[in-house]
């Protein structure tokens, strides 16, 4: 366990000898040999926590969690604010089969579970500014999105003093990146069309952070989980989660979580609290079976290569540490694939059944609770986005209209009208690099 006087030191997953600050890996999110910040210790959750979980409020689980993570490095009054502006919000458990519940992360200012870890990154930085940990001068955070995370993080970082933030997505996707606010962003966001998939811009990304040359000329880190403050946030929802199943009277030694995975940042958050103690018997990971890592991935984890980490934001090389020193997580793991046909089954079934609505995403997990949990478990699946963000499909998949019309009509107008000026460069990372460093030399 990591005591509170330790300073906890962050390692890069390639070279363990390549240690840094909690301050250096947030401010740097990949280390200089590419790899990504880990902490050097898992540090336990104290026992005693689980005495009265169920009587806890969010805000007072997240504060325990995020002291153990974080408290050698911040202040504890501090770590509380910080926790307390983040989740201004609640995350409630819904309750929608037998012994299968929703926790839905989607209450948050852009609907969406990234909200949590995008606002308390904020928050960190914000904090580090306004103390000798490290004077944030001119910090750039360059961000890969096609859109929740765009608007996450445009909410969280808008305004933010002595932080750019450059959101790249794909041509195209204006709309789902930024919604309405597109006409109103503050100064310091810099939107940026690229004239590529979703994949070329994680490509370009990925180079910069790790291009030499250009990390002398700017500071420069990530929002996406491949930040390490971005993604260790994420274990709240699943301490959350365990106390609200046991305060609704459920078996606390029979609870299996299941996330969706895209960069799998809320599997590897899983698999930490897992490992600071969480009590959880199963976790679940699910994604579509033709992309990425996915069309390989079904069962157990054995076959997650760390030649995944291009596509996947760098959380594979994280998985494999983790069970590389606990091998016995490997056996509370199921991985499982969907098709699109399974997915809109999933969600007519259960709109039918119950009444409740959820997105594409968010079914996957729910589905695999259904098929997959043992005798006497109970599942809890995370909801990671609010229904009404994908208004059309749903409408699709059901057949008829929703009462979701108002805000996707709102969106859909704002193809008609007059958009500001926008950053549209091609798919290449010199395009990006030259962009990068223009907006440098204009500041100095």
């Amino acid at each position: 366990m990591v005591h509170h006087r330790d300073i906890m030191r962050y390692y890069s997953t390639k070279n363990p000898d390549n240690s840094v600050s909690l301050y250096e890996a947030v401010t740097h999110s990949t280390a200089p040999d590419s790899g990504v910040y880990i902490p050097e210790s898992i540090p336990d959750i104290p026992r005693a926590l689980f005495n009265n979980i169920s009587e806890m409020t969010l805000a007072e689980i997240a504060y325990v969690v995020g002291s153990v993570l974080f408290g050698s490095d911040i202040d504890p009054a501090k770590i509380n604010d910080i926790v307390k502006d983040t989740l201004s919000f609640d995350i409630p458990l819904v309750k929608i089969d037998n012994n299968i519940y929703a926790l839905e992360l989607f209450h948050g200012p852009t609907k969406s579970f990234k909200d949590i870890g995008t606002r308390f990154m904020a928050h960190l930085l914000d904090y580090f500014r306004t103390t000798d940990t490290g004077a944030i001068n001119g910090l750039n955070v360059l961000v890969t999105t096609s859109g929740d995370t765009g608007c996450a993080v445009v909410d969280a970082f808008g305004g933010l003093s002595d932080v750019r933030v450059f959101v790249l997505s794909p041509k195209g996707t204006l709309r789902h990146v930024y919604g309405d606010r597109i006409h109103s962003l503050p100064s310091n966001i810099v939107p940026v069309e690229v004239r590529g998939d979703f994949d070329t811009c994680m490509e370009m990304a990925r180079k910069a952070y790790n291009d030499r040359e250009l990390n002398r000329h700017l500071s420069l880190t990530s929002a996406n989980s491949i930040n390490i403050a971005r993604l260790l946030p994420q274990t709240f929802f699943f301490f959350h989660a365990y106390a609200r199943l046991v305060a609704a009277g459920e078996n606390p030694e029979r609870i299996a979580v299941a996330t969706p995975c895209g960069n799998l940042g809320n599997f590897t958050a899983a698999l930490y609290a897992k490992r600071m103690g969480l009590p959880i018997s199963r976790i679940m990971a699910t994604g579509y079976g033709n992309e990425r890592l996915w069309r390989h991935l079904n069962g157990g984890i054995s076959t997650l290569k760390d030649t995944d980490v291009r596509n996947l934001g760098n959380n594979p090389a994280r998985i494999n540490r983790i069970l590389s020193e606990m091998p016995e997580l490997s056996t509370l793991v199921d991985c499982h694939t969907f098709s699109e046909q399974d997915v809109a089954s999933q969600i007519r079934d259960t709109y039918n059944r119950s009444g409740y609505l959820m997105d594409r995403n968010s079914a996957m997990a729910c589905r695999a609770l259904y098929e997959n949990m043992h005798f006497g478990e109970t599942g809890v699946f995370m909801a990671t986005a609010h229904p009404m963000k994908y208004a059309d499909k749903l409408e699709q998949i059901l057949g008829k209209p929703l009462m979701l019309s108002p805000h996707k009509s709102q969106n859909d107008s704002m193809q008609h009208r007059n958009l500001p000026h926008i950053t549209t460069i091609s798919p290449t990372f010199p395009a990006l690099k030259n962009l990068l460093l223009e907006y440098s030399s204009n500041t100095k």
